[in-house]
């Protein structure tokens, strides 16, 4: 694992009815909704790390705190961009952003942990079981 503070992870995705505020039930308009911006993020910060960790790990998402700043609405494209800030052990942070064509929609912050796949999978399962 060479994880570095500066590796920098970036998705996009066009916004269509799909991801609106109205259809994700997170409000009313025809926008980009916020938990799609989130999830862009997520996507982002995640993509950054993916070729550093062990090929049996992964990560997760702990924490993010966000401000959704401007509207975007459909038919325009949305980028996340995530750079690693932090490595505590298997804590990673991450600084992320969001930009539209038109300029930045978002920022924050979003934290990651280092888990094992299997495990982490074997205990969500457990919870059927219990």
């Amino acid at each position: 694992m060479d994880l570095k503070v500066g590796i920098i992870g970036s998705a996009d995705i066009l916004v269509s009815e799909e991801n609106t505020a109205k259809t994700m039930g997170s409000g009313s308009l025809d926008v980009f909704a916020t938990p799609a911006m989130i999830a862009l993020m997520e996507k982002a910060a995640s993509i950054a790390v993916q070729n550093y960790i062990d090929e049996d790990s992964s990560t997760v998402g702990t924490m993010i705190n966000v401000k959704h700043m401007a509207a975007t609405p459909i038919g325009l494209n949305v980028t996340a961009r995530a750079e690693l800030v932090e490595v505590d052990g298997k804590r990673l942070v991450f600084n992320v952003e969001a930009f539209d064509e038109k300029g930045k929609i978002g920022e924050g912050q979003h934290e990651r942990f280092i888990i094992n796949a299997q495990r982490f999978i074997s205990k969500a399962k457990s919870k059927l079981n219990e």
